[in-house]
């Protein structure tokens, strides 16, 4: 399409629109960009795109920009029931998204997969088990790098592997992928859609365009997906987790199969898959259907997957902290994600929620937290109606920010514990996007582990005896003994758990480092000092009748020429522990408050 001195509106300057601005203006179009956010937030952008003279509107949407253009292009974070997109629509303006002006400047083959959970990770699976396989790939869309970029880059051999979202599909016009992949559909961006059928009807739009030529990847297990089927005219390929399929890839006997007429191949024992959670196999299979109906290798395809550590932000583990680990899933913005990334954990996890709430109801998590969750720790606009749907599931815990979450939650976890990031809602109140909520969650992660690291080893000075942490009293004292008791008696209580980093703090089992030391080390008491003047007068030794050696070498600056003298009754008193053994004295490896 000739776009040459068209005026086109791009609305929406965060990644896709600066993309599809620079392209546009490349084609000749006279393109201006708007966004509701002060310039101050577009630094980068507004450097990039200057050169190109693209026009600029931000801090604002102005009415009379929208309604003199020819094309209008929105960004994926733009709602399609935006005020001034209803208006160009009513002008007859023609109003699209990213993915739909990509597709007219497009030649190459488009694989797309979107669903409710897993997209970004059966994306990058699927595009790891072509590259495999010796396909040249482009993996973008909704992750990483927007469909548009790929115009004029990507020789026309290579096949698109696209994350699509509901956001880009709803206002799709021809945009057609040859292979189309739907993983589930589950009650999500309600915050955005009108309703449930709204949402579903979005994400059935990647099927629009299709002929019985391409292909449709679903998921026999969904039945939402499922009632969609009838009503696709593209061959279709299923996976499943639950069915023993005709064709298609099937679990069974904890293997994933692949059968299509009278072929059947084993792919990979589910032992083989190093990414956690029953619904990352589901991934996988997702994935095998796909690079296996394009021709891929399925020992290539084998080797991607045992060889694919996962993709940031989805159910990533960060690091162990004294045995507890931390897992991020930012990207497990919906209720369902968060149900998922839960089920891969069986027990003793801190969870952390919140953030903008994107109109669900939180109740769906109930069953999953009494055996899993030791508490639920909110943060975020949500964070009182998570508590209200939660209640009683579990201890909710308000910590408003992500900070003050994971110091919590590292106060009150335990050794094989798990602290989990997984928010069931998107991240706009608080952060730019769930890249950077993750980003900062393992900045705070990093930060706890040096904090930790960086304590140091305190010693007690002679004298003081063996402490106790939390009591102040020696090993001599006849009250440490019943103080003890206590401590132990609370400590063992299922129901006693620190509600703050300082009763964490204070609550951390610690090590005792005792040494020995020789007896020569302590001064002689003073009844030893005079028996033993008393031996010397009575048989003096010869080295006692030799005259004492002049020194007259000149004085070091750490030496002392004086002689010594006995030490008092009290001095050794002093150096001497009152309630140890003579030879022993402690020391006490106490945490840093």
């Amino acid at each position: 399409m000739d776009l040459a001195g068209k005026r086109v509106l791009v609305v929406g300057l965060a990644r896709s629109g600066r993309a599809a601005a620079a392209s546009l203006a490349k084609r000749g179009a006279v393109v201006t960009v708007t966004d509701s956010k002060p310039p101050s937030n577009f630094k980068s952008e507004i450097s990039e795109l200057m050169p190109l003279k693209v026009g600029m509107e931000l801090g604002a949407h102005r009415e009379a920009t929208f309604l003199v253009q020819d094309l209008v292009v929105a960004s994926p974070g733009v709602p399609w029931d935006m005020p001034l997109l209803v208006k160009a629509r009513e002008r007859r303006i023609r109003v699209i998204p990213e993915v739909e002006l990509a597709s007219w400047f497009l030649a190459q083959p488009i694989l797309g997969i979107t669903g409710s959970n897993g997209k970004t990770t059966t994306t990058s699976l699927i595009g790891e088990m072509l590259e495999a396989s010796g396909f040249r790939t482009f993996v973008g869309g909704n992750i990483g790098v927007p469909l548009i970029s790929a115009v004029d880059r990507v020789p026309a051999a290579e096949w698109l592997v696209t994350e699509l979202s509901s956001f880009q599909l709803e206002g799709i016009e021809s945009f057609r992928p040859r292979v189309a992949v739907l993983l589930n559909l589950s009650r999500n961006h309600l915050d955005r859609h009108p309703s449930f059928e709204a949402y579903v009807a979005a994400k059935a739009r990647i099927f629009a365009n299709q002929s019985a030529d391409d292909t449709a990847i679903l998921n026999a297990d969904d039945e939402n997906v499922m009632r969609l089927a009838s009503s696709i005219a593209a061959r279709k390929i299923y996976f499943s987790m639950r069915q023993n399929l005709p064709d298609g890839v099937f679990l069974s006997k904890g293997e994933l199969r692949y059968r299509v007429g009278n072929l059947e191949r084993a792919l990979i024992a589910v032992s083989e898959i190093p990414l956690r959670g029953a619904y990352n196999v589901e991934n996988v299979a997702a994935a095998a259907a796909a690079a296996a109906t394009i021709g891929a290798d399925l020992e290539a395809l084998r080797a991607a997957v045992t060889r694919f550590r996962g993709v940031e932000h989805r159910l990533e583990f960060v690091r162990e902290i004294r045995k507890i680990q931390f897992f991020n899933d930012s990207k497990a913005t919906s209720v369902d994600a968060t149900a998922k990334s839960l089920s891969a954990f069986e027990r003793g996890v801190h969870l952390i929620m919140g953030g903008k709430d994107k109109g669900a109801p939180y109740t769906p998590l109930r069953p999953l937290l009494p055996e899993r969750v030791h508490e639920v720790l909110v943060i975020g606009e949500a964070a009182e109606k998570i508590a209200r749907d939660l209640a009683g599931a579990a201890e909710i815990v308000p910590a408003g920010t992500l900070e003050v979450a994971v110091e919590e939650a590292f106060a009150r976890a335990s050794p094989s514990d798990v602290i989990l990031l997984a928010p069931a809602c998107s991240s706009y109140d608080q952060f730019q996007d769930f890249e950077h909520r993750g980003r900062m969650f393992k900045e705070l992660v990093e930060k706890l582990a040096r904090d930790v690291e960086a304590e140091p080893l305190e010693l007690e000075p002679p004298g003081i005896g063996i402490r106790v942490p939390g009591v102040g009293k020696q090993l001599d004292d006849p009250e440490l003994e019943t103080q003890n008791s206590k401590t132990e008696t609370q400590s063992s209580s299922p129901d006693v758990r620190p509600s703050s980093i300082e009763n964490r703090q204070s609550s951390i089992e610690q090590w005792h480092y005792v040494y020995e030391v020789s007896r020569e080390e302590f001064p002689p008491s003073a009844e030893e000092f005079s028996d033993a003047q008393e031996t010397r007068r009575e048989a003096p030794s010869e080295e006692a009748e030799r005259p004492a050696e002049e020194l007259t070498d000149p004085l070091m600056p750490f030496e002392v020429r004086e002689q010594t003298l006995a030490p008092s009754r009290s001095n050794a008193r002093e150096a001497a522990p009152t309630g140890l053994p003579a030879g022993w004295r402690a020391a006490t490896n106490r945490r840093r408050n």
